[in-house]
């Protein structure tokens, strides 16, 4: 199968974790002859007066940064006062080197910035592009700078390298020549793929490439300071390692280049220094370009967020305690992410020597054995129970309990690693109280795990491998070790083996248990009793729509009366209702609000389709946003009739059908059950026609049962049914309206207009009100050119989708017939999720995603 985009995207994250695997392996190789202790020997032996240069540089660079926005705003012809410039400016580089996607990370963080302090959307977007821009130019500037000093001396032995560099060279120097070109000869805009780019002025174009250079020259200065205590080499050379390896990082998307910009650099220049050295240099430069800015930027942004709500003027104790409160069940799962790392490190590194010659006192060996790997398996359970814990499950709180318990015993068996244990000591305590956080019942075998949650673990269970193996380097291996039990070194990497090998059979259970299983739920479709008192509800309610539940397919939510209910269908992360609740109106509240907390306690978020105006301020007290999904059709039957030139072509239609035969009944519901057959004959043989399949939840189907508990309006001639269509009626004659239509192929064009219209003058003689048509989907959506990007989405696809669905031509059939139309939303979780909702009730629509993509 071909890529697309959209498996490109899905990949993304795969692809981003293999590189980061790659360069871990990478810098694996550089230092392999090279031990941890020395590591951290010459990271603690850095010079104070080395570390106080690389903070000034960086903070240097980061002013520097400002200059390069300020050039950004200035070539989107806007104005902004400085000082936000450099607040934005910093903010958003100092989050976007760590997280990586720069234009996305670093567009996110200036839209929430700038949009407030005035900037338009679109001169943002500008100052984004502009800034990656400028970014690749100024790389490519040093780059070549950097080589024409070098030339010819730069001491890279591998041919691949060399030939990167190369290629690297060309691409700038065309990127950069095609640049000024275009600032000199051209005021055309160009589009290249989803960006529109005006080339600037000349002038313009020199300073973004000459503060650009500088700038990413004062960031490699930061790295060059403590590079400077062991080396002489000279900076040009030092640039071209720097340049190249920032470009694999950008180029990698791991957050930050993390592994790759190191594990690039070290393979480009590792001749040139020393490994231990160069990777503690690397680190310090990490973090003092890269960590440091990261929290002091957190630290700003907080500042800043209480600022502008006002929060901080009417701060008090007891508000940072709610918070606290509120966050609990996130804050212990970010905690069992860390505790489970904790464990799994210590599982994969050596025990302290002098520790595990005073236990065996008291423990025996094959206890300290086992305790070595229950340590471990504890890690790994850590790391897949802190999905569930964020979730709120009750099971969590008592397994993370237990988990803890096992964990502090385990630690102190293994090797009495009384740190370990203090640590999980202190979450268990903290812990315990918060048993009222955790009140949604439900298994933990049945539990969800996201296919990120998979990735994390495999990560971290990944270089806990890697540094188990790194750390037993020394050791040679031969297949005794897997039975070798001992306190000393070797019995440490046999222990090590060993608990891989149950964290890999675990992890490899867990993923197949997954895949072969489904989570279900407990809900139960209603019964024939409960049908038949929704029925009576129904009748006696204001609008037709309520005549789904007797589909059957749907879930009843009763009000405690049983006056009211509300019907919904599962997906595995909504529960989505079918339409306002029905009944009595003064329990409409305390209905939906438990119909909130039902699907919270299984962790699902709710949404509600194809929902009037009357209940609007209920839907918004839940949190809910609001989409129009189209118009409803309904005609006053009062005013109708075929009188008149513009009632021609009804005139017309009722006399063709007439003359040929064909006449209009109606069927009521004790007489339905003698023509179940013929009308079975008809559905079929349209749905063949059709090549379509049933659609349900928001649709009816035909369902002998279902149609028994209906009025029909059929067509026949000479005594055989030709086309059919069932009924919603209500008590109080306020409308009438059709659900399931079907014909036999073959019949005239122009058979169900005929049935329509024959219906509307049928139910004008009965006293109904209105006439119900249904719904035009996308109709009545806001064509301004300020309207929300949903109408507009919504818009082109009513113009232009007719491949998938002939809205248009919908819309234009009802509104021949001068209907009153109505507004018809649907109420769903703000942002991303609201799309969500709409997938999921589609897809509950359509009997599955399959479904979606076929008629």
């Amino acid at each position: 199968m071909p890529l697309n985009t959209h498996t490109l995207k899905k990949l993304t994250p795969l692809i981003s974790l293999v590189l980061f695997g790659l360069a871990a392996y990478g810098v694996h190789h550089q230092i392999a002859n090279y031990g941890w202790s020395n590591l951290w020997v010459d990271l603690f032996a850095t010079p104070f007066q080395t570390l106080e240069a690389m903070f000034f540089m960086s903070i240097f660079g980061y002013v520097t940064l400002s200059l390069c926005e300020w050039i950004a705003i200035r070539y989107t012809t806007e104005k902004l006062n400085y000082r936000f410039i450099l607040l934005g400016s910093f903010l958003s580089n100092a989050i976007s080197h760590n997280v990586g996607a720069s234009p996305i990370t670093g567009g996110a963080i200036r839209y929430r910035f700038y949009s407030e302090w005035g900037l338009s959307n679109s001169a943002i977007a500008k100052i984004t592009v502009f800034g990656t821009l400028s970014y690749f130019l100024s790389a490519f500037t040093l780059l070549i700078i950097a080589y024409l000093v070098e030339f010819n001396s730069i001491p890279i032995e591998s041919a691949v390298a060399k030939n990167t560099v190369n290629l690297l060279l060309i691409i700038g120097m065309v990127f950069i020549a095609g640049w000024i070109a275009l600032s000199f000869f051209s005021k055309n805009q160009f589009t290249i793929g989803k960006f529109s780019i005006s080339p600037p002025t000349p002038a313009l174009a020199f300073q973004q490439i000459a503060v650009g250079a500088i700038d990413l020259s004062i960031a490699a200065i930061v790295l060059y300071i403590p590079l400077l205590n062991f080396t002489d080499i000279s900076f040009s050379e030092f640039l071209i390692y720097y340049v190249v390896a920032q470009l694999f990082g950008l180029i990698s998307q791991v957050p930050g280049g993390i592994g790759v910009f190191e594990s690039s650099f070290m393979f480009l220049a590792g001749s040139r220094f020393p490994p231990e050295q160069l990777l503690s240099a690397l680190i310090i430069y990490r973090i003092v370009y890269y960590i440091v800015p990261l929290i002091f930027a957190g630290v700003l942004i907080a500042a800043y967020e209480t600022k502008s709500h006002r929060f901080v003027y009417t701060l008090k104790l007891h508000y940072i305690f709610k918070l606290i409160y509120i966050a609990t069940p996130k804050i212990f799962s970010v905690l069992l992410l860390i505790g489970g790392c904790i464990l799994l490190a210590s599982g994969a590194t050596p025990g302290i020597q002098e520790r595990l010659d005073w236990l065996q006192f008291f423990i025996p060996l094959p206890l300290i054995e086992f305790s070595h790997l229950v340590n471990s398996l504890v890690g790994l359970g850590m790391i897949f129970l802190s999905r569930a814990v964020s979730i709120k499950l009750d099971s969590a709180y008592y397994a993370t309990i237990i988990l803890l318990c096992i964990g502090i015993v385990a630690s102190l068996a293994k090797g009495w690693d009384f740190e370990e244990a203090s640590v999980l000591g202190l979450m268990l305590v903290t812990f315990i109280p918060a048993r009222k956080h955790f009140y949604r019942k439900s298994a933990l075998i049945r539990l969800e795990i996201p296919f990120s949650q998979f990735l994390v673990g495999a990560a971290i269970v990944g270089l806990s491998t890697w540094l188990g193996f790194f750390s037993y380097k020394d050791v040679a291996y031969s297949n005794d070790l897997w039975w070798q039990f001992s306190l000393d070194r070797a019995g440490d990497a046999s222990r090590f083996l060993r608990s891989l090998f149950v964290i890999s059979v675990v992890c490899g259970g867990v993923l197949i248990y997954r895949l072969m299983s489904k989570t279900t739920t407990n809900l139960t479709l209603p019964t024939k009793e409960e049908l038949d008192i929704a029925t009576k509800i129904v009748h006696d309610s204001n609008t037709t729509d309520h005549h789904l539940v007797l589909t059957g397919d749907k879930y009843i939510l009763w009000s405690k009366t049983q006056k009211s209910f509300l019907m919904f269908g599962v997906t595995n992360k909504f529960w989505i209702a079918m339409g306002d609740p029905v009944g009595d109106p003064n329990e409409f509240e305390e209905l939906v609000w438990r119909f909130r907390e039902s699907a919270d306690k299984v962790a699902a978020q709710v949404a509600f389709y194809e929902i009037g105006i009357h209940q609007i301020p209920l839907y918004l007290d839940l949190g809910l946003s609001l989409i129009k999904l189209g118009q409803q059709a309904l005609i006053p039957l009062d005013s109708f009739g075929l009188e008149g030139k513009k009632r021609q072509n009804f005139r017309s239609a009722i006399n063709k059908y007439q003359r040929e035969g064909f006449t209009f009944e109606i069927v009521y519901a004790n007489q339905v059950d003698t023509i179940l057959p013929n009308l079975k004959r008809i559905s079929d043989a349209w749905l063949k026609e059709k090549n379509a399949k049933e659609k349900r939840f928001s649709l009816g189907f035909f369902n002998e049962e279902y149609l028994r508990h209906c009025e029909l309006a059929v067509v026949k001639k000479d005594g055989e049914i030709y086309a059919f269509c069932n009924l919603w009626a209500l008590n109080n004659r306020r409308q009438i309206s059709i659900d399931l239509m079907r014909y036999l192929p073959g019949t005239p064009n122009g058979i169900m207009e005929y049935l329509n219209i024959s219906l509307a003058m049928w139910a004008k003689e009965q006293g109904f009100t209105y006439f119900c048509l249904g719904m035009a989907p996308l109709s009545g959506l806001e064509n301004h050119e300020l309207a929300p990007l949903w109408h507009k989405i919504g818009n082109t696809i009513f113009r232009n989708g007719s491949d998938f669905y002939n809205f248009e031509g919908v819309y234009f059939y009802k509104e021949k017939f001068n209907p009153v139309w109505q507004p018809v939303y649907l109420a769903a979780p703000p942002g991303l999720q609201t799309a969500s909702a709409l997938l999921a009730a589609t897809t509950l629509i359509s009997g599955g995603v399959k479904g979606i993509f076929s008629k």
